[in-house]
């Protein structure tokens, strides 16, 4: 009975630990140090929505990239050819774009950086948004 005990107990800490280990290394920033980081000129933008998303209004200069696309790691790849150079990466919320970051370490880009809370933390911020 404690053998069952402590391997649920293992268990969990495995499925509690994994996912927060598997996103350490990706570089999460607000808004003020990504707007920072763009103004900068170094950056790469990268919009992981959708299409009609990005149609709606995206960060000016940014680079639509659809994370649902069945051809999303393709598209990346062939467009994004310097895996050296610093990218930026946005969604709606933020969880769309944690998950491309991670996709695009997998890929060997080595210099990802996510907009945590998306473009409705950019807006709510007060910047400005391109058509």
């Amino acid at each position: 009975m404690k053998m069952k005990t402590l391997f649920f107990k293992l268990f969990m800490v495995v499925v509690l630990l994994v996912p927060a280990f598997a996103f350490a290394e990706i570089k999460n920033e607000d808004v003020a140090k990504v707007d920072e980081l763009i103004k900068s000129g170094k950056y790469t933008v990268l919009d992981v929505r959708t299409k009609e998303e990005y149609d709606a209004g995206h960060i000016a200069g940014a680079l639509n990239f659809d994370y649902y696309s069945d051809d999303f790691e393709e598209k990346v790849e062939a467009q994004l050819t310097d895996k050296k150079k610093p990218y930026i990466i946005y969604c709606r919320s933020g969880m769309r774009s944690l998950y491309s970051a991670e996709i695009l370490e997998e890929l060997g880009y080595t210099d990802v950086t996510n907009m945590k809370g998306g473009l409705l933390a950019w807006q709510s911020a007060g910047k400005p948004v391109a058509k």
